[in-house]
C-alpha cells in the first residue's frame, strides 16, 4: 500500500477525535462559565443578604416608627381625707370614654350608687409602674374621700387614669398607638393568625403550602377570600417595601421574610405586625396598627371590643378602603361575616355568641373623623415647652407627655366666655371683642386650662401667648411691692401726693396724668393709691423709688425681655401677654415665692423612662413680709376697691385681685386669685380700638362667672411672724399710740414700726362720768 493511501486513511480517522475534543472544550468552557457565573451570583446574593439583614436589623433594632406625641391632662390623686367632687370626676369619666352603667361588668366602664362610685379602669402606665385593668371603689360623702378600694382591697390612696388631649402626629402623618403582645385580648391573637396566616408558628418566612391552600379556597369560593403571602411577608411589605407588584419585590419580600424569621423571634414578628399593619385613612393621616384602629373605628380601646367588633377590625386588615364601614357598610358586613363564622368553625365562638354577634350591627363611630384637638390653644403652650426640652427626633419614638391640664377647669373656662361675651357687647354696643383666659394652681405653677380667643377649639391666633398689650394698672402691685419691701421708709398707712403734676420726657415733651376719674385728693395712704388704683399717688411713688428699681421689682417676678423705662411705664404703658402677666402675678399669689408656669409636669419614653420631668424648685423673691402686706391690700381690692362688685358677684368669698385698663380703654384686664387658682383675664379688640370698657365692667365678670362655676376656696391669711397689727394716724402715717384721734390698724413689718408719742390731735373721751366710773 503506497504511503498516499495510509496518510489518507489516518487523515479520515482523526477528523472524529478533533470533533470530539472541540466539544469537550466548548463544553468545559460552559461549565466553567456556568461555575463562575454561579459563584458570581452566589457572591451578588450574599452582597445583597448582607445588605437586606443590615436593613432589616437597622429598622427593626433601632426606632421602628416615628409615632405621635401622646399628651395626657392632669394625673388626679385620690386620698383618704381629700377634697373631691364626685360630679366633676363622673364627669371626667365621660369625657375620657367611660360608659355609665347600672352594674360594672368590663373595663372602660364605671357605675354610681348615692356616694360610692365604681370604676373598672383600663390598663395604665402609672408613676409607680404598669397597671393592669382594675375595679376601683370610691366613696365621697360631703365632697371628702372617707373610702378607697383597688381590686376589694382597702387603700389609702389610688390614681384615675389622666385623659389623653391629644396625639402629635408626625410628619409623615403616620398615626398609632404602639400595644405589646402581653395587652391583647387572646381572642383578638387567634382569630388574626386564623384568618392571616395560620402556620405562622409552624413557617420559616414562606409558606408554599399556605400558596397552594389559598388559592384553592380561592378557587372554591370564585373570589379572592385568603391571601397566600404569610404573615412575617406582609409585615415586610408594610415595613420596609413600596406598594408595586413586581417579581423583583416579591422576590426581596420573601428574602427579607427569611432573614426576620431567622434573626427574630415569631412573637417579635408578630407584634410588630400588629402595630404596623395599616389599617384605615384618616383624612390625612393614615391609621397603622390595631391600637389605633380599635379607636378609629370604634372609640374603643383593644380589651373593649366585642367579638363582632374584633372581628370587623380584623376583616379591616383585607382591605381598609374596600371594606370600609363608613362608605360600603354591605361589604364590611359580609366580611364581618365571614371571619365570625371561621371563628365559630374553629371553635373561637360559642354558638350563641356567633349568633348574637352575627346578627348586631357594626356599631362603628358616628363620624369617620377622629376627634379634632379639642384644646388647640393649650396644645400650642404644649408644644412650644415640648420643643424646649425635647430635639425633634425624640419627640417621634413613642412618648408621652403629662400636663397639669384640667378638662373641667377648661369646660368652664369655655362656658363662660361663650356666655359673658354676647352679653358684655349687647349691653355695651360692642362688636368684635377677644378674650384670653389662664387658670394656674399656685401651689404648682401648672397651667390648668387656657383660652386663646372666644371661639373654643380655634388653632389660630392664640393671644394668651401671642397679644402683646398695654396692661395698664395691673402694673401698679409691682410698686406698691417694690415700696413695702423698704420698710423702713413706707408702710400701707404712708403718705403719697395726690395732686397735679407734669413731667418731661429727654426731648422736653410734657407729660400731665390724671386720675381716672379726673379728681385730685391732695394725699392718700398708700395702701388706698392702690386699692383705688389712683395714678398720681403711683407715679409719685415710682419716681421716689426710681424706675430702675421698679424695673428690678418687674424682673423679679418673672418678667424675661428688655425693659426701656420711662414714667408712662408706672401706668402700664408696657406690652405684655397674658401668659407674661400671668407669670409676674404667680409669685404674688403665692405669697413672693417664684415657680415657673407651665403646662408639662413629666415625660416618659415609650419603655417607661422618665425623659424629663419639672422639679418643684424655686426662690423667694418677696418678703413675706412684703407679699402678705401686698396679697392684704389686693383683698381689699375686691372689698372695698375696684373691684368691690366682686362682693355680690361671688357672695363675699375671700378673694384677691387687681382690675386693669389701658388708655381709650383699649384694654380691660382682671386678674384674681383665691387661695387654690390664679386666674388671668383679658378682653379686648384686635383691631387695638376702644372696647368702652374698664377692668370692672369687662374682664372681672368674665372672671366672675367662671369662679362662680368653679367654686371659690376662700383665702386662708397666715399672718408672719414679721407682722404685728398696728395703730396708725390717718394724716401723717405715723405709727402711734391709742391716745391718738383719726385712727386706723393696717399689718405693718414689725421691723419697720417707729411709734411716735406725739399726736395731730389727741383722742377726746367723751364719756360721761357716769360712764368712767361704772363702764359703757
Amino acid at each position: 500500500m503506497s504511503n498516499k493511501n495510509i496518510k489518507s486513511k489516518a487523515t479520515k480517522s482523526n477528523k472524529p477525535t478533533k470533533t470530539a475534543d472541540k466539544q469537550k472544550s466548548v463544553t468545559a468552557r460552559i461549565i466553567i462559565f456556568l461555575a463562575k457565573l454561579t459563584i458570581a451570583s452566589l457572591f451578588t446574593l450574599g452582597i445583597f443578604l448582607i445588605y437586606l439583614d443590615a436593613k432589616v436589623r437597622q429598622t427593626f433594632e433601632g426606632q421602628r416608627w416615628h409615632v405621635p406625641v401622646q399628651v395626657y391632662g392632669q394625673q388626679q390623686k385620690l386620698q383618704i381625707g381629700g377634697q373631691e367632687n364626685l360630679t366633676a370626676i363622673t364627669e371626667s369619666l365621660i369625657i375620657n370614654g367611660y360608659e355609665n352603667v347600672n352594674y360594672v361588668t368590663r373595663v372602660g366602664q364605671f357605675s354610681q350608687v348615692a356616694d360610692l362610685l365604681t370604676i373598672f379602669q383600663r390598663p395604665f402606665d402609672f408613676d409607680d409602674g404598669a397597671s393592669h385593668a382594675q375595679q376601683l371603689n370610691i366613696e365621697i360623702v360631703n365632697d371628702i374621700v372617707v373610702a378607697l378600694q383597688i381590686d376589694k382591697a382597702a387603700v389609702s390612696q389610688l390614681s384615675l387614669e389622666p385623659q389623653l388631649l391629644a396625639r402629635l402626629v408626625p410628619d409623615n402623618k403616620e398615626d398609632r398607638v404602639l400595644v405589646s403582645l402581653e395587652e391583647l385580648p387572646s381572642q383578638l391573637i387567634d382569630t388574626l393568625l386564623l384568618i392571616e396566616d395560620r402556620d405562622f408558628y409552624h413557617h420559616y418566612g414562606v409558606s408554599p403550602m399556605g400558596i397552594v391552600r389559598a388559592l384553592f379556597k380561592n378557587i372554591r369560593a370564585g373570589r379572592t377570600v385568603q391571601g397566600g403571602s404569610t404573615l412575617t411577608q406582609q409585615l415586610v411589605k408594610n415595613m420596609f417595601l413600596s406598594r408595586e407588584r413586581t417579581l423583583t419585590r416579591k422576590v426581596q419580600e420573601a428574602l427579607m421574610a427569611l432573614i426576620l424569621e431567622f434573626r427574630y423571634s415569631k412573637d417579635q414578628i408578630l407584634e410588630a405586625y400588629i402595630n404596623e399593619v395599616y389599617l384605615g385613612q384618616n383624612y390625612a393621616n393614615g391609621v397603622y396598627g390595631f391600637g389605633l384602629g380599635a379607636q378609629f373605628y370604634f372609640g374603643k380601646s383593644l380589651n373593649e371590643l366585642s367579638p363582632a367588633q374584633m372581628a370587623l377590625l380584623i376583616a379591616q386588615v383585607k382591605g381598609p378602603s374596600y371594606y370600609d364601614p363608613w362608605r360600603h357598610p354591605k361589604r364590611a358586613v359580609e366580611r364581618r361575616d365571614l371571619v365570625l363564622r371561621l371563628m365559630f368553625e374553629q371553635h373561637l365562638l360559642s354558638l350563641v355568641d356567633f349568633e348574637y354577634a352575627a346578627e348586631s350591627p357594626l356599631s362603628v363611630r358616628a363620624h369617620r373623623r377622629l376627634a379634632k384637638k379639642k384644646y388647640p390653644a393649650y396644645l400650642q403652650l404644649v408644644n412650644r415647652e415640648l420643643n424646649q426640652y425635647l430635639s425633634s427626633f425624640t419627640q417621634k419614638s413613642g412618648i408621652k407627655v403629662f400636663t397639669g391640664f384640667s378638662h373641667r377647669s377648661q369646660q368652664l373656662l369655655e362656658q363662660s366666655v361663650n356666655q359673658q361675651l354676647p352679653l358684655l357687647e349687647k349691653q355695651y354696643k360692642q362688636k368684635g371683642l377677644e378674650t384670653s383666659m389662664i387658670v394656674t394652681d399656685i401651689a404648682t405653677g401648672e397651667i390648668r386650662a387656657l383660652v386663646g380667643g372666644r371661639e373654643s377649639g380655634y388653632a389660630g391666633f392664640n393671644r394668651a401667648l401671642n397679644a402683646k398689650r398695654h396692661i395698664g394698672s395691673l402694673i401698679k402691685p409691682i410698686i406698691y411691692v417694690a415700696a413695702l419691701e423698704r420698710y423702713q421708709q413706707y408702710n400701707l398707712a404712708s403718705i403719697l401726693d395726690d395732686k397735679a403734676i407734669t413731667l418731661k420726657n429727654g426731648s422736653g415733651k410734657k407729660w400731665q396724668p390724671k386720675n381716672y376719674d379726673g379728681k385730685y385728693r391732695g394725699q392718700v395712704s398708700l395702701i388706698e393709691g392702690l386699692v383705688y388704683s389712683l395714678n398720681i399717688p403711683t407715679i409719685n411713688l415710682g419716681m421716689s423709688l426710681g424706675l430702675n428699681n421698679v424695673a428690678d421689682a418687674i424682673k423679679a417676678l418673672g418678667y424675661q425681655h428688655k425693659l426701656q423705662m420711662r414714667p408712662s411705664v408706672l401706668l402700664g404703658a408696657i406690652n405684655m401677654s397674658p401668659l407674661e402677666v400671668n407669670q409676674l402675678y404667680l409669685a404674688i399669689a403665692s405669697k413672693g415665692y417664684y415657680r415657673k408656669s407651665h403646662t408639662i409636669t413629666k415625660i416618659i419614653s415609650s419603655k417607661n423612662e422618665i425623659l424629663w420631668q419639672k422639679k418643684q424648685t424655686g426662690e423667694q423673691r418677696l418678703s413675706g413680709e412684703a407679699a402678705y402686706l401686698l396679697d392684704y391690700a389686693l383683698t381689699q381690692v375686691t372689698k372695698i376697691g375696684t373691684a368691690k362688685s366682686l362682693t355680690w358677684r361671688l357672695n363675699n368669698k375671700e378673694i384677691a385681685g387687681k382690675t386693669g385698663t389701658s388708655n381709650a380703654l383699649r384694654d380691660s384686664w382682671f386678674i384674681g386669685y383665691d387661695n387654690k387658682h390664679l386666674v388671668t383675664t383679658w378682653l379686648g379688640k384686635d383691631n387695638n380700638k376702644p372696647t368702652g370698657l374698664t377692668g370692672s365692667s369687662g374682664a372681672l365678670p368674665l372672671f366672675a362667672n367662671f369662679m362662680k362655676r368653679q367654686g371659690v376656696v376662700n383665702k386662708i391669711e397666715e399672718q408672719p411672724p414679721g407682722i404685728v397689727v398696728t395703730l396708725f394716724e390717718q394724716q401723717t402715717g405715723n405709727a402711734v399710740t391709742e391716745e391718738c384721734a383719726n385712727t386706723v390698724i393696717y399689718p405693718a413689718i414689725r421691723a419697720g414700726i417707729r411709734t411716735s408719742k406725739h399726736c395731730l390731735q389727741e383722742k377726746v373721751d367723751r364719756r360721761s362720768w357716769f360712764e368712767k366710773v361704772f363702764g359703757d
